[in-house]
């Protein structure tokens, strides 16, 4: 029969379990905080209006485009859709949800990255004092990127596959399987698919070397990689499709020049210190108590980060898992007092977490009220009419509905997605990786008004300029070219070919 002591501590023991652990609570916390910063952002990425364009072209004709519809630079040229169930997606949010709605539920994206990664590192015995500080240095790099774009959703992807492959034991081998339907899912989300397939090919590779739980039951996971390569084939692009991802590899010249997310960070940006953080802990950590495939991944994660900013989030995804795992092992090897909570105890650790859950909700609650309240009802348009040229693109509309507008690179979607309907077309917008490099770089001699411009606006036939106030092109030089000025504030400057309506 148990004592007195030992039954009372079992007792409390049972209730204590039944309240969140510590990691939970933890996340939950950094959860809020993030889903805050989030949907504070807004709008900020110009790609947006080209996703939401290309949704509702895809839910109103029941077809995935294989030609591209919205520039008279490119038209009618291939155009591979890699993320068209995304777009898909996000334009069902904003139809039924609306703007803040959307931006809520992508909101929860980076929050759940978090609570995927939380969920499989308990379960490899990792405790929040190990997860703590890796988690929120590697908020601190996701933050930049978190916004409503098509990758969240591959990087939340990517947390689940290394959650699955961590996972696998040779005594139930056919769970790799379950990688097939979703690389089929994942193809047809976003291009980033081929990431995850480099992490189940590094994965395959130390299977059959011997070096993880899986080597016994190796076929299965050759079978698995197999049919996730095959699955990638299940898109509208059919096979050729897989190739087109690999386009990010090369961005062009034009790209590294003029897209800072295709760029290699610059350490004295203070925004960029978190990255270099993060390369510096992984080093440090050495791999410990890492298995040897997710060390691969980490590092190739982070050279990838290097090469191009757009690639951190991939880099943090992989080093969350390793930085927490080598952490829990150093943190074991110090003195403890061992596990069994005495009973006179048991009250107060049982305190110590309510008070942990009412700090933690304290946090969620104190971030969402300052965060979100700039954001609600009519600031979200408010934020879209400052950071976009829709003054210009009111005007053009009355104008001119289906002009062909040479826009700056970043407002290109915003043209798009205002002006589609009406006929409008574009010149280029944030579609680097379609255009052919000459497109690009015949934008920037009319935008920077190279000798020649005229004559590639001719050539094209464009109709409207609408370009900043800081662009060489509305210095003079449009106005000395015969162009009508019609619109400009401190932001925006619109040119049409004549100053009559129509």
């Amino acid at each position: 029969m148990l004592s007195s002591a030992a039954e009372e501590a079992s007792h409390a023991e049972r209730w204590l379990s039944r309240l969140p652990t510590p990691l939970a609570i933890f996340t939950f916390a950094l959860s809020g905080v993030l889903l805050g910063i989030s949907v504070t952002k807004g709008f900020r990425d110009p790609d947006f209006f080209w996703h939401l364009t290309t949704g509702e072209l895809i839910a109103k004709t029941g077809q995935v485009p294989s030609v591209d519809p919205f520039s008279f630079t490119w038209a009618g040229m291939p155009w591979t859709l890699h993320e068209w169930l995304s777009e898909l997606l996000i334009y069902w949010l904003v139809t039924g949800a609306g703007q803040l709605g959307a931006l809520i539920v992508f909101g929860f994206v980076p929050a759940a990255i978090f609570a995927v990664m939380a969920g499989m590192l308990a379960r490899q015995g990792v405790r929040v004092a190990a997860f703590g500080l890796p988690a929120v240095l590697i908020g601190l790099v996701v933050t930049p990127y978190v916004t409503l774009r098509p990758q969240a959703i591959s990087w939340l992807l990517l947390a689940v596959l290394l959650w699955v492959l961590i996972e696998l034991r040779p005594d139930r081998p056919a769970r790799v399987l379950w990688l097939v339907p979703l690389f089929v899912l994942w193809a047809n989300l976003h291009g980033v698919y081929v990431v995850g397939l480099g992490v189940v090919g590094v994965y395959a590779l130390f299977t059959v070397l011997g070096r993880t739980s899986m080597s016994p039951a190796w076929r299965w996971v050759i079978v698995a990689a197999v049919g996730c390569l095959l699955a990638s084939m299940v898109t509208p692009a059919g096979p050729a499709g897989i190739l087109y991802p690999f386009r990010y590899v090369d961005s062009g010249d034009w790209g590294l020049a003029n897209i800072q997310e295709w760029q290699s960070p610059d350490f004295h940006e203070p925004a960029h210190l978190a990255l270099l953080g993060l390369i510096v802990a992984v080093g440090l950590n050495a791999g410990r108590n890492t298995p040897g495939w997710l060390i691969m991944l980490s590092w190739v994660g982070l050279v990838m980060s290097l090469i191009a900013l757009r690639n951190a989030p991939i880099a943090a995804v992989f080093c969350l898992p390793t930085l927490a795992l080598g952490l829990e092992a150093r943190l074991r090897q110090r003195p403890g007092k061992g596990a069994t909570i005495r009973p006179r105890r048991v009250g107060v650790a049982f305190g110590r977490r309510l008070i942990e859950m009412g700090a933690a909700t304290a946090v969620v609650i104190g971030s969402l009220a300052v965060l979100l309240p700039p954001v609600l009802g009519s600031q979200i348009e408010r934020s879209i009419d400052d950071r976009f040229p829709s003054a210009a693109i009111d005007l053009l509309l009355e104008a001119d509905p289906d002009a062909r507008v040479l826009a700056d690179y970043g407002w290109g979607g915003y043209v798009i997605h205002r002006l589609y309907e009406s006929g409008g077309r574009v010149f280029v917008d944030g579609r680097n990786d379609m255009y052919d490099q000459a497109i690009l770089e015949e934008y920037d001699a009319v935008k920077d008004a190279d000798p020649g411009w005229e004559e590639i606006t001719d050539r094209y036939g464009v109709d409207a300029l609408l370009l900043s106030p800081l662009t060489t092109a509305t210095r003079g030089p449009a106005e000395a070219a015969g162009w009508c000025e019609r619109y400009r504030d401190e932001n925006q400057v619109l040119y049409l070919r004549t100053c009559e309506d129509g």
